[in-house]
């Protein structure tokens, strides 16, 4: 069978017994839906995502709480009308000639969306000069200029929603959705403030909140494809998965090659456990789209899966080269450096994906760890430090700090090596005792434990060895003294 049937079984909502050949239900698989909005209006791809539950830390033990959703910074290229981003009624209806494998095409239905006025002449050169500003990493700048182009043009949408980046890259919360709100009143279709506002919903362990933002505005214009693709992905973080296959379908209607919607349907498919129905999804979408950087992505963490590291590799360079701002892939990209003993290189990444979202703990708990492994020391340990500031019930930074100063020794600064291993004794029981019932019995502190306790006494043996001999050098020096003192 072929991946276009295979996939268009799902597409129609087809039973899938007899349609897909692997069509019971496997288990282990799970990959989080990536939405997100923190992208600069400029950015072309424009949508920040969330880092997965399985790409938070480098150790495979368990995983840090929180921080699940990141917002991502934009690589700032030149701003894109808006009305590309949105499938109008003549593009849709300008499908591929002959029956479409999805279904007819519901071209008339719907409210017809409302226009996009561009800004001003005034606002538009205020906005540039913040997308300028933006791209050199001048964030004080870039508020200015946005908040000038948005007091030139109260119309000016993107400014609205670029403050709202802005305010959620600072982890000003609150603010970063009034500012989302504020762009979708002035154009209440707009797509990347819903994305925005579903990622922080979804960051803050609240996907049934992300749906219920994006549900109603969806429904209402949906014709905006872009906003059944941002539904689809919510209702895959909320587990709706039947609803978000609907929802992923309904914009495959209008236009059957979309791929944000294909993507979104591959992302329903890992939540199943349907592997092979995901990559020929995923594999279709990259034939439209080959330069995608999210497909790149999901289709290097299934060669991760399936144990393919150097293709995984490879995809997750081409989603960093396709998106430099893509902090959840330069993530992957780093992780896999590390697994690899490239550490210069996964540092490289790190130090990045810090810069892009600097409020994400798993994104500092992976920088200390590179900094570590560069013997770094107290790098890593102003980052592992940050992490405990940001979630200070972190069992993880007490693992990774108690491999700090084990590592360190008498290397570390102001340590001798004693103090340096009683130090990483404390951290491992510190974060023993924080994992509680959550421990596995297999957990590696067990081992490092074990490891650290002879470490431990042997150095205090040589200690006291140590001050032995010097005591008997002192003794000896003494009467060596007194003697040549008689004579």
């Amino acid at each position: 069978m072929d991946h276009r049937t295979v996939i268009a079984c799902l597409l129609l909502g087809a039973p899938l017994v007899g349609c897909d050949d692997d069509a019971q239900v496997h288990t282990g698989v799970g990959v989080s839906a990536t939405s997100g909005g923190d992208a600069f209006e400029g950015e072309a791809s424009g949508m920040a995502r969330p880092v997965p539950p399985d790409q938070r830390q480098v150790r495979t033990f368990p995983k840090a709480k929180g921080g699940q959703a990141t917002g991502e910074a934009a690589d700032y290229r030149p701003s894109v009308d808006d009305a590309r981003a949105v499938v109008t009624e003549k593009k849709a209806t300008e499908l591929p000639s002959g029956p479409s494998a999805w279904g007819a095409p519901d071209a008339e239905s719907g409210a017809a969306l409302p226009p996009r006025r561009p800004m001003n002449a005034a606002a538009r050169k205020a906005y540039q000069q913040g997308i300028s500003a933006a791209r050199s990493g001048k964030d004080a700048t870039a508020k200015a200029a946005f908040e000038r182009a948005l007091a030139a043009d109260p119309g000016a949408y993107q400014a609205a929603y670029d403050l709202g980046v802005l305010a959620d890259r600072q982890g000003a919360t609150n603010q970063a959705l009034a500012y989302y709100a504020r762009a979708l009143k002035i154009q209440p279709d707009y797509e990347r403030a819903v994305k925005g506002t579903v990622t922080i919903h979804v960051r803050q362990g609240s996907p049934q909140a992300a749906v219920a933002h994006a549900q109603p505005i969806a429904s209402k214009w949906e014709r905006n494809l872009h906003l059944q693709a941002i539904l689809a992905e919510a209702l895959v973080e909320a587990g709706r998965i039947d609803e978000a296959e609907r929802a992923a379908r309904k914009a495959l209607r209008r236009d059957e090659r979309f791929v944000p919607a294909m993507v979104a349907l591959a992302k329903a498919s890992l939540r199943r456990g349907r592997i092979e129905l995901a990559d020929s999804i995923l594999e279709q979408a990259a034939k439209i789209k080959p330069k995608n950087p999210e497909i790149n992505f999901l289709q290097g963490k299934r060669h991760q899966d399936e144990g393919r590291l150097a293709k995984a590799l490879a995809s997750y360079r081409k989603a960093v080269e396709q998106r430099p701002d893509y902090a959840e892939a330069r993530m992957a990209l780093g992780i896999q450096y590390m697994a690899a003993g490239n550490y210069a290189q996964a540092l490289q990444q790190f130090e990045i994906v810090v810069r892009l979202v600097p409020t994400q703990v798993a994104a500092h708990l992976n920088l200390g760890d590179a900094y570590r492994a560069n013997r770094r020391w107290q790098d890593a340990k102003r980052e592992f430090d940050k992490a405990l500031r940001m979630q200070h019930d972190l069992p993880e930074a007490h693992f990774n700090l108690a491999l700090m100063y084990m590592s360190a020794g008498a290397e570390f600064p102001g340590l001798g090596k004693l103090d340096a291993l009683e130090r990483a004794m404390l951290e491992f029981n510190t974060y023993r005792s924080k994992m509680g019932p959550r421990l596995r019995r297999d957990d590696p502190s067990t081992t490092y434990i074990s490891d650290l306790s002879r470490q431990i006494g042997r150095e205090k043996k040589r200690i006291e060895r140590e001050a032995a001999r010097k005591k008997k050098e002192a003794e000896r020096a003494a009467r060596k003294a007194a003697m040549e003192a008689e004579q």
